[in-house]
């Protein structure tokens, strides 16, 4: 009696969860990301240029986010601007060989005027990949504060070719989400 007691009250038990909506999620599953944006599109202005001369550039960057999800948090778009450092050995023949690693500082205002401030890196490929770069980072400030960050673009020159007029322009669109984790 007492053991199809037992079952009883476990099976009991069982139902009453089931049917509460509680849902636990396996150990070690992946949480959702706080922001996941399907779309980063924009241009990079480069002062002075990148030439055959090896130099430090300092290039201010403007893009557009869009599809970002949840949409109460943000509001489902943002515009982001952003202060790139380029390595002093910034030229046609050093950024083209690749690994190239450039800090930046970020911001965006999202639609609902919301903002999150970032300190991010992007690593340029090698070889083929040269012209991809995979960024990471974390949000210093606003919304999401303290969140890692991870994305992917693809860069194309659209203003120069190196020699003899030097690239002042590069455009980029996200190959990756954008994440915010």
């Amino acid at each position: 009696m007492k053991r199809t007691l037992a079952r009883g009250s476990l099976f009991l038990a069982a139902a009453a969860l089931a049917t509460s909506g509680l849902v636990m999620a396996p150990a070690g599953a992946a949480t959702p990301p706080q922001q996941k944006c399907t779309s980063l599109k924009g241009k990079v202005t480069i002062t002075p240029g990148i030439s055959a001369t090896p130099r430090a550039q300092t290039a201010k960057a403007k893009a557009n986010l869009a599809g970002c999800t949840p949409k109460t948090k943000t509001g489902g778009t943002g515009v982001m601007t952003a202060t790139l450092k380029l390595p002093s050995n910034s030229s046609c023949t050093g950024l083209a060989s690749g690994g190239t690693t450039i800090k930046m500082t970020a911001k965006v205002v999202w639609k609902n005027k919301k903002s999150s401030t970032f300190a991010l890196t992007a690593k340029t490929g090698t070889g083929s990949n040269v012209l991809t770069a995979n960024i990471t980072g974390k949000v210093s400030a606003g919304l999401f504060k303290g969140r890692p960050v991870t994305s992917q673009i693809k860069i194309k020159p659209t203003k120069g070719n190196c020699a003899p007029t030097p690239v002042t322009e590069i455009s980029f669109t996200n190959s990756k989400p954008f994440l915010i984790k």
